[in-house]
């Protein structure tokens, strides 16, 4: 009786998880098939992807009703962007473009039937740490596709074009895309690494990951990406709560990551000119080794470090050692800065007085550079110093779209149009290089409402996963949280919902965040006898 009764709770569990390990796997395919597909930016590519979503949605919700219903929340984040869809799709009415406009909502939709999968692959939470792996997984796959094309050009063939100046972008076709991708995913792998409650073997992997992601953005040569990587790390320290193990973590993947894109300094031909030094080929083949090599050393510490930390028996004996060290450590590094300090007080007052003075300089220059438009003349890694660029005319068609139609904007896709009338600069753009600010020029006042309610609804779920944990770790949330943030400060700055490549894991890792809603209640059918009154 037992043993039938535990039979037909294990087919009851089996019946149960087949939607959501379906629904992630149907994910997978999706992603992967539309950033190997030039990052999904052609309508063939995000109609298509587009299509299996929302027909392998729709059969899942027809095969299994989920024993959950959907949360607030989660109606909210999805009923904002299923709003952002269709009021895309009904600005083709007034819009320049209406071609353009539909082609948008029909990439709009592709989010929502992504972040719908999602839903379905967490399902009451039981499978939401496994969406979030998977998404690491595939952002790792795809970056890690383009570093191999890069260091060895014989195996995968991806050669540069003019436009992008030897910027590393496949396979999304996009460097800033590419970018921001592997930022995000350097930071989700950081934070799930430094997790002590993952399994050591998920752990090391994590951080060898998170060194890779790394240094494969530094190919990218993106400015705004490492904007985005800066801000995300500082929101996954903001929302970590146990910091001591995501600073041991952050150490080692920063040390890592350090000494290796130092290493690469001396290998022009990958980083500025394919025929710079020895060549892309031969260099390639001498660095791929190194990177190897430190990225081994890395997982091998992180092991360590996490076998360690495990013990009960060396964590307490390193308690007991550990304090007295470091107030030891703090007093001496303390005399000796005093002690430097008394020796040459004028030399380091003389130093600091330059070096704020060189830096406010600097910063102003910046910010001048910024305000003036022009085509950005550097090349290789001298672009990283510079805020030299076109953004301010792009923003500032934008802002002026906005102006003239506050409540309904010009219509989706209208700021190409605006842009070729009115630029000062002779660019061939069709985004404004802001998501924000290009939805309220096109989409108006609604658009841009509807579009924060999806963030917003993203930073709830986020704030709520990580200071009341369900079915993601506190630390597991704040991990996706930061990666989300990355995205978000990046999409401030470039044309990222064009990519579904890039947006469409980060819709994914969005739902993951979001609790399930309360059990269905369970009809209970009641015999009729017939014949009683």
């Amino acid at each position: 009786m037992a043993g039938g009764r535990e039979r037909s709770g294990i087919r009851r569990a089996a019946w149960g998880a087949w939607p959501s390990l379906a629904a992630i796997a149907v994910i997978a395919v999706v992603l992967l098939r539309a950033a190997f597909d030039s990052g999904g930016y052609f309508p063939a590519a995000f109609t298509q992807a587009g299509a299996i979503a929302f027909i392998a949605l729709g059969a899942l919700a027809l095969a299994h009703v989920p024993r959950h219903r959907i949360a607030t929340h989660a109606l909210i984040g999805i009923g904002a962007l299923a709003g952002l869809a269709a009021w895309t799709g009904l600005s083709s009415g007034w819009s320049a473009t209406q071609d353009t406009a539909v082609l948008d909502m029909q990439r709009g939709m592709l989010y929502v039937a992504l972040f719908g999968l999602g839903l379905v692959a967490a399902g009451s939470g039981r499978f939401s740490r496994h969406l979030v792996w998977t998404v690491l997984a595939v952002i790792t796959v795809i970056v890690g596709a383009g570093l191999i094309s890069r260091l060895y050009p014989d195996v995968i063939s991806a050669t540069p074009t003019e436009l992008s100046q030897y910027r590393l972008s496949y396979p999304l076709g996009y460097w800033n895309a590419f970018g921001a991708l592997a930022a995000a995913g350097a930071i989700l792998a950081l934070g799930l690494a430094a997790d002590p409650r993952v399994p050591v073997v998920l752990r090391t992997p994590a951080c060898g990951v998170s060194v890779i992601l790394g240094v494969a953005m530094y190919f990218s040569l993106s400015r705004g990406a490492w904007l985005a990587l800066i801000v995300g790390a500082v929101v996954l320290v903001a929302l970590g709560s146990l910091r001591g193990s995501l600073l041991l973590t952050a150490v080692i993947v920063g040390v890592a990551a350090t000494i290796a894109v130092v290493r690469l300094q001396a290998y022009p031909g990958l980083i500025d000119d394919p025929r710079a030094g020895a060549g892309q080929l031969t260099e390639g083949g001498a660095y791929g080794p190194q990177l190897v090599v430190i990225v081994l050393l890395a997982m091998a510490t992180q092991a360590v470090i996490a076998a360690t930390r495990s013990s009960a028996v060396l964590m307490e004996a390193l308690g007991r050692i550990g304090r007295p060290l470091a107030i030891g450590a703090g007093i001496v590094l303390a005399a000796v800065v005093a002690g430097a300090y008394g020796l040459r007080a004028a030399d380091v007052e003389g130093v600091t007085a330059r070096a704020l003075d060189d830096s406010e300089n600097w910063v102003s220059r910046q910010w001048d550079d910024f305000l003036d438009p022009a085509a950005l003349s550097e090349t290789g890694t001298a672009r990283l110093t510079t805020a030299k660029g076109t953004r301010s005319d792009l923003y500032r068609v934008a802002i002026d779209a906005f102006e003239t139609h506050p409540l309904r904007g010009g219509g989706a896709g209208s700021f190409e149009v605006r842009w070729i009338r009115t630029r000062d600069v002779d660019e061939k753009v069709r985004d404004a290089h802001s998501l924000e600010l290009e939805t309220l020029g096109e989409l108006g006042l609604v658009g841009a409402l509807l579009l924060l309610g999806f963030l917003a609804a993203v930073v709830v779920a986020a704030l709520r996963a990580r200071f009341r944990p369900g079915a993601l770790t506190s630390s597991q949330a704040a991990a996706v949280g930061a990666a989300c943030a990355v995205w978000i400060i990046h999409s401030f700055v470039d044309w990222d919902w064009e990519m579904p490549g890039l947006t469409g894991p980060m819709v994914v890792l969005a739902a993951s965040l979001f609790p399930a809603g309360r059990k269905r209640r369970r009809r209970r059918r009641t015999a009729q006898i017939m014949g009683m009154r």
